[in-house]
């Protein structure tokens, strides 16, 4: 497995079974690549940042506000809308 295939499938495998193939590769690649064991590392710290960060509050107002858009864009565009704005 080559660095590129590791950076493309290691996000891909956070939840797959340790033993599947494509793990044993990334794990076997982890084993004699320091570039990927770098960004692996650097992974798992950016994931910890994030999960010690508090959860954003919003604002009642911008809450009520931000809902009565979008209800407002979903009435407008009907069902044939994929993404708010967008039609298909």
């Amino acid at each position: 497995m080559k660095c590129d295939q590791v950076y493309l499938h290691i996000c891909d495998n956070l939840d797959e079974d340790l033993n599947s193939p494509r793990c044993r590769e990334i794990k076997a690649h982890l084993r004699e690549c320091p570039d990927c064991r770098a960004y692996l590392d650097s992974l798992k710290k950016t994931i910890t940042l994030y999960r010690a960060m508090p959860e954003p509050s919003v604002p009642a107002r911008a809450h009520r506000e931000l809902f009565k858009t979008l209800t407002t864009l979903g009435g407008r565009t009907g069902s044939k809308t994929r993404h708010a704005g967008r039609k298909t």
